[in-house]
């Protein structure tokens, strides 16, 4: 009987601290660093950094160290001028292939942002009016009631990228089909809803991009030629060559008994696990994002339910890596680059070295904070498209910066990451790029980054 009372009293304690360790240690640690997290060999990063920066590139040497990241890039400029670039951790979870300065991977929806270059670059070519009907330049899409280049940009067309019915990935590869399915979908919000347009965004922004540049070419050609050429950097959408897969990285989700134990019953019990989990613990859910997982898991009528691009609800990592996600060009989701790359790309765009001042202030008018009826929290958006954020804003990096700033760009699922801010007559840009794919959106890892780099800045 005393035995069975032992069993009886000490299983309990040896299940919960199964539990505790599981959802408290590093998704990607190994051996003793699971344990102790002093005990975890320090990667090498590749690249280069000023000295002052080094706070910076710490925090994310120990993100790779401590395996909360695998493998990731990051790249920040101040007033113009780079002062990190470097990479570092693994391209696969047994840690044994290199990631450097060299490789790539899926950018998610921080492609937002480098689809808004790509348009203000039609734009200020005077291809493209941003108030002018999508219809003007697209004739099949005149049944979707004056919707224009802003309405698309800025998630106000009541596409939220939505459809009547899931289309197939051969419709999806092949232009001619693809222009056609969306031109006969109905959008499934009126216009002028402010619902954010998750996936296949640019989709419709290809599809006026073949139609108004003289040589025809598909968004994201048109910016690599036009941007990425110019700056020595690598940008490409899908399908991958063979060529271009030497340095691609594939996706890796963090432990699904993580997301069990850790992660969904956040859902259910956020008092019970702010206890459990360290306030700057990287799985811990911020109030801000908890309704829009409640919704995708528990709304049977969500918005998040209806018909979008194929097999979104077929996993995470297996989906990114080896579905039909990576057989055709969406650049608002799936293109592929590095930290380096986006963010000299989005300095130089914001330095007024892509487009004129005209082109530039009309693409960074912002709106009014709104409700976004698809994140289900408050969102600012420029009638370019780029997501702004300040002190007093409900945004991506909410709480995090300093008084009087304010910050331009968007990120992506899992995340990545792609800022320009202004703070206090500085500009600093910050770009993070990671294999590793957290649950989270708000007050991520990248996140965390840009407010370390504004820290530094601001010190010097």
């Amino acid at each position: 009987m005393k035995w069975v009372l032992s069993v009886a009293t000490v299983l309990p304690l040896v299940l919960a601290s199964a539990a505790w360790f599981v959802i408290t240690k590093p998704w990607f640690c190994s051996g003793l660093c699971c344990l102790h997290v002093t005990s975890c060999p320090v990667p090498s990063l590749h690249g280069t950094f000023q000295p002052q920066y080094k706070p910076v590139v710490d925090t994310l040497q120990r993100s790779l160290a401590q395996g909360w990241d695998l493998g990731a890039s990051l790249f920040v400029a101040v007033d113009g001028e780079t002062v990190v670039d470097v990479a570092g951790g693994y391209k696969d979870a047994q840690k044994t292939e290199p990631y450097d300065e060299s490789t790539v991977n899926v950018i998610f929806s921080s492609g937002k942002v480098i689809e808004a270059i790509a348009m203000a670059i039609l734009v200020d070519n005077e291809f493209v009016d941003l108030n002018a009907p999508v219809a003007k330049y697209w004739k099949e899409f005149a049944n979707k009631g004056g919707v224009t280049i802003q309405d698309m940009l800025s998630h106000r067309s009541g596409s939220a990228t939505l459809f009547e019915e899931t289309p197939s990935v051969e419709i999806l590869k092949d232009p001619k089909t693809r222009d056609e399915f969306l031109a006969s979908q109905k959008f499934q919000l009126p216009r002028g809803t402010v619902a954010y347009r998750a996936w296949g965004s640019a989709l419709y922004s290809d599809a006026i991009s073949r139609r108004v540049d003289p040589k025809g070419r598909s968004l994201s050609r048109l910016v690599q030629e036009e941007v990425f050429d110019q700056l020595g950097e690598t940008f490409f959408c899908p399908p991958l060559t063979e060529e271009r897969s030497v340095h691609f990285s594939q996706l890796h989700d963090i432990p699904l008994a993580t997301v069990l134990l850790g992660f969904l019953p956040q859902l259910f019990m956020p008092r019970l696990y702010a206890k459990i989990l360290d306030k700057d613990h990287p799985l811990l859910i911020n109030p801000l994002e908890r309704p829009l997982f409640r919704s995708a898991i528990l709304d049977k009528d969500s918005i998040l339910k209806k018909p979008t691009i194929p097999d979104v609800g077929s996993g995470a990592a297996s989906y990114n890596n080896h579905s039909s996600f990576l057989a055709y060009e969406m650049m608002s989701s799936n293109c592929i680059s590095n930290a380096r790359a986006i963010g000299k790309a989005f300095d130089a765009f914001m330095k007024g070295r892509i487009v004129r001042e005209e082109t530039l202030n009309a693409f960074l008018a912002p709106f009014p904070s709104a409700f976004d009826k698809f994140l289900l929290l408050n969102v600012t958006h420029t009638k370019g498209g780029f997501g702004v954020s300040s002190r007093a804003d409900i945004s991506m990096i909410e709480g995090l910066l300093p008084e009087s700033s304010t910050c331009y760009g968007w990120g992506g699922v899992g995340g990545s990451l792609i800022q320009h801010c202004i703070v206090d007559g500085h500009t600093i840009t910050v770009s993070y790029v990671m294999n590793s794919l957290s649950p989270k959106l708000v007050l991520d890892r990248g996140s965390k980054l840009v407010h370390e780099a504004i820290k530094v800045m601001q010190k010097q």
